[in-house]
């Protein structure tokens, strides 16, 4: 009997503990629902905007305006202007609802803030056509700044985001063209082809298990072709995969400038086919000249309008290797 007892004052405490614990996990979730919609209501803002497609903002005395058209950024200045797309799409985010870190009532005039003479003016436009302008004011320490929107005189706090985000020049704003993304596994083959000169060659897979080849002079057919030594092809087609743009002086280039440049006769084109998606595909590239201090070439790829800049050394890299093929 007291056993059946027992097991019924345990089973009752056990009943008793499942309702506090259902019920304090129930106050526990409402709690946080509350407080996350007490936090997200403390936030402040200080524009609202959806679908930002147009912005402008100054830089070194210059105003930079750009608009967005068919899900693109454009430089309103220079419709031919490769933007960088992803800097300029964050810029949008952040003044569609910028986020303000305190909002300062009561306090002294704009121009305590350096609002009434401000450091940048960023104005943005909604697809709506709603329209914002910021007023970046005084650096309040190394991380926030005062602003303000322009005619109101309330100031506020906010993060250097804004200010980070467009304490940049146009040129900082250039996409560079980007050169096929493969490795030197990939390529098949390479001609280099100078003013006094050309070689071809071609690579065989002998076994795609373990990965081993072979490279050729021009016919992977004739056993005689087959070069001793792979390691210097190797080399260059690792040396040909990694070349990268460091700078664009002329994105719109025009055939009677391309002899400032050196690239009416190329002083070296270099061409490479590789694979991509189970189709062959050929890269060329042309160079020209060294730059005012010598530490680039000019470079331009087929049919591109983009005069492109090269470090001298990768280039040299990819010229100088194939002395060493036999």
């Amino acid at each position: 009997m007291k056993k059946k007892r027992g097991l019924l004052y345990g089973t009752a405490a056990l009943a008793v503990l499942c309702v506090v614990y259902v019920g304090v996990g129930q106050y526990m979730n409402h709690s946080q629902e509350q407080a996350k919609e007490k936090k997200e209501g403390d936030i402040i803002h200080l524009t609202d905007l959806t679908n930002v497609s147009s912005l402008s903002y100054d830089f070194d005395g210059k105003e930079l305006s750009f608009t967005k058209k068919d899900g693109k950024w454009n430089y309103d200045g220079d419709e031919l202007f490769p933007v960088k797309q992803a800097e300029v799409d964050a810029l949008a985010s952040t003044v569609s609802k910028l986020e303000a870190l305190r909002k300062l009532e009561g306090g002294d005039s704009l121009s305590a803030y350096g609002l009434d003479q401000p450091i940048r003016r960023i104005a943005a436009t909604a697809e709506d056509g709603t329209r914002s302008v910021i007023l970046l004011g005084n650096a309040a320490g190394d991380e926030d700044y005062y602003a303000a929107l322009e005619g109101q005189d309330t100031p506020y706090l906010i993060s250097a985001t804004l200010y980070n985000e467009t304490n940049t020049g146009l040129n900082d704003l250039m996409a560079l063209e980007e050169f096929p993304a493969v490795s030197g596994a990939d390529i098949k083959s390479i001609t280099i082809t100078k003013a006094d000169s050309s070689e071809h060659f071609v690579k065989k897979k002998l076994d795609d298990k373990d990965g081993s080849i072979e490279w050729y002079r021009d016919s992977v057919d004739l056993p005689d072709n087959k070069v001793s030594d792979n390691s210097g092809l190797n080399v260059l087609a690792d040396s040909l995969s990694s070349l990268k743009v460091k700078s664009c002086p002329n994105y719109k280039v025009q055939e009677n400038e391309l002899a400032g440049y050196g690239l009416d006769q190329p002083s070296a084109v270099i061409t490479y086919a590789y694979d991509k998606n189970g189709s062959e595909e050929t890269f060329t590239l042309s160079i020209g000249s060294l730059n005012s201090d010598s530490t680039c070439y000019y470079t331009r790829t087929e049919n591109s309008s983009n005069i492109n800049e090269i470090e001298k050394a990768s280039i040299d890299k990819c010229l100088t290797v194939d002395k060493g093929i036999s």
